[in-house]
């Protein structure tokens, strides 16, 4: 065994669990003699390559820290007998044995079920470390561990004979979560001794084995040391150009108070939570104080068998406040370095590419993990490239929020779903209008107010009012076309090779005063299609109302009807081909062929369509 410090690794961990110094009560702790491994299968995950994850008790305590502060551990007292002091109105206790949501704004005191035991340290263990897991930490509370006869946070390094438990201080600051019994929300590793390698050792590991590899033209090529210099540990830089994500460089957490179950995985939409941050040479992007961001690293970390590194906390080359919310990785690691950024600068801090972020420190091993990231069941991180979210999500689609962002964060009138139904005798399909009441419904809209599209997408409490164009030509029939098949041309894939009947989009805040009008004129004669003849006015015949997908459900059809004289030809790559079809041929047109659901609404009423636009 060296001489010098360690940190331990999967074998060892499995000792200090045998030998009594990490106390795990009512787990069968026997051990597999071909593998090495416990025979308890979920105990056996909870051992990383150079992590422990400790599970949650049965046990959380509300902390009013209004009147008492923040509690903090102290020296020589438990942190039961600290927490008995603060009187029992101001820390009641709850069970989280069916499920316990713990709040943004509140603070929680939560049991762990392991202890230490010093007396049982036959591996020399002087340091014991605390880090929040990956999938915590991408959910951004504040996770504080607490040890009994130890003052600071996230470490025991005071070890007499005592035995210690263990607690979790946690403050959820964007998002909710429900906790339960048994879950792991943070990570211990154990040192014997100065783990940690010196710039000097860290220089001549690097010229050995290349730890970081900048991205270029697709490649890995390691970073050059020469540059880039070692000081302190090796520095991480910002990724704002979202290499490996389309151009999204960051995801900015929302302000969602529906809260996140920790027990489910690949469950909730990404989208409902984080919002894209979008990299433009020409455009601004800042980080604000008090906001969380998931970030990249612009650099691929490598992690080799014989090292483990932890990413600092805090850092004075990058911005001041939190760079990350969990920071070990384990042995085997490979990938971009995801950060968890919560500014605390005065002032707002301009995102620019390469930007310094937080150095990496490394410690040497004094044997080789068992295990290694990347080949146990919980690398749920390997190989990932920009700002990966954790696994209680479905993968966050960067490509389309890429593509999508600029119609997405473009600002539409809306209106109170109800009041605009209520022009409506039929909960859905088409339905004519009167004049007045078409009037009357325009009347509304006129004082209609906005939201982005972003926000409204999927709020069916408003809906956002389209006005869709129908064209007749002077021979009787219906202009109809067909989508492009290439999502370069057209974003919306939902729509692409589609054939169509009606032409329309949102109404802009830049439409106004007079936004309907405004919106039928840019829309149809301005953007998606040229008219070579002479044009009737607009006119007003009927709604329009569907519930078949999430996206029809907010969204309000004003059917409008023009009639023009001569040809009509796409001004537009999203059109792929269009032709007049006669009215009475359009049924069997469009039979069988994959059509828009506003167009497919509309084909059965397109001859009651066509003599409405023509009455007086």
């Amino acid at each position: 065994m060296s001489k010098r410090g360690y940190c331990l690794v999967s074998q060892q961990i499995r000792e200090s669990v045998t030998s009594g110094f990490l106390q795990i009560p009512g787990q069968d702790l026997s051990i597999n003699p071909a593998s090495g491994f416990f025979v308890n299968g979920d105990l056996e995950a909870r051992v990383q390559p150079g992590s422990f994850e400790p599970t949650l008790a049965d046990e959380v305590f509300i902390i009013d820290t209004e009147d008492y502060g923040l509690l903090r551990p102290r020296r020589d007292e438990t942190v039961y007998r600290t927490l008995l002091k603060i009187p029992r109105r101001k820390r009641p206790r709850k069970s989280i044995h069916d499920g316990f949501e713990i709040k943004s704004g509140s603070t929680y005191l939560i049991k762990l079920n392991e202890k230490v035991s010093p007396s049982n340290n036959e591996q020399g263990i002087s340091l014991v470390r605390s880090s929040p897991k990956s999938s915590t930490g991408r959910l951004f509370p504040k996770t504080r561990f607490l040890a009994d006869y130890n003052p600071g946070f996230d470490e025991i390094n005071r070890l007499s004979d005592r035995e210690i438990d263990l607690w979790l201080l946690v403050q959820p600051l964007p998002f909710n979560l429900v906790l339960w019994p048994g879950i792991t929300l943070n990570q211990l590793r154990f040192f014997s001794g100065d783990a940690r390698l010196s710039d000097d050792e860290l220089r001549g590991e690097f010229l050995r084995n290349p730890l970081l590899y900048e991205k270029k033209d697709g490649e890995e090529i390691p970073i050059d040391i020469s540059k880039e210099g070692i000081s302190d540990g090796l520095r991480l830089n910002l990724d704002a150009h979202g290499v490996s994500t389309h151009g999204v460089f960051g995801l900015r957490a929302r302000k969602n108070p529906d809260p996140i179950d920790l027990a489910k995985t690949d469950f909730y939409t990404a989208e409902d939570y984080f919002e894209p941050v979008i990299f433009k040479e020409d455009g601004r992007k800042l980080f604000r104080r008090g906001e969380s961001y998931l970030v990249a690293s612009n650099e691929i970390l490598s992690v080799p068998p014989h090292l483990s590194a932890e990413l600092r906390r805090h850092s004075k080359e990058g911005i001041e406040g939190r760079t990350h919310d969990a920071g070990f990785v384990d042995q085997g690691f490979k990938g971009d370095m995801v950060l968890e950024l919560t500014s605390e600068e005065e002032t707002e801090v301009l995102a620019e590419h390469e930007m310094p972020l937080s150095s990496l420190e490394f410690f040497r091993t004094s044997e080789t993990p068992d295990k290694l990231y990347g080949q146990v069941s919980r690398s749920n991180y390997q190989l990932q490239q920009g700002p990966r979210i954790s696994k209680h999500f479905k993968p966050f689609d960067f490509e389309t929020a890429a593509r999508n962002h600029e119609k997405l964060s473009r600002i539409v009138l809306v209106e109170d779903a109800g009041l605009l139904r209520s022009f409506r005798s039929f909960p859905d399909g088409f339905e004519p209008i009167s004049q007045s009441g078409g009037e009357k419904l325009l009347s509304v809209l006129r004082n209609g107010f906005f939201h982005s599209r972003y926000d409204c997408e999927d709020d069916e409490l408003v809906l956002q009012p389209i006005p869709y164009t129908v064209v007749f030509d002077s021979g009787g029939g219906v202009f109809s076309y067909i989508r492009t098949v290439d999502k370069k041309d057209y974003g919306d894939t939902r729509l692409l090779g589609k054939h169509s009947i009606g032409l329309g989009g949102h109404v802009t805040r830049e439409d106004g005063p007079d936004y309907i009008p405004r919106c039928l004129e840019r829309e149809v004669t301005e953007e998606e299609v040229r008219f070579s003849g002479r044009l009737s006015e607009p006119k007003l015949v009927g709604t329009l109302f569907a519930k078949d997908k999430p996206v029809d459900r907010v969204h309000f059809g004003l059917i409008y009807t023009i009639h023009t004289d001569g040809e009509v030809t796409p001004n537009e790559k999203s059109i792929a081909y269009s032709e007049f079809v006669p009215l009475k041929e359009v049924r069997v047109n469009f039979k069988g062929a994959e059509t828009e659901t506003w167009s497919r609404v509309l084909i059965p009423h397109i001859r009651s369509i066509y003599e409405l636009s023509r009455a007086r």
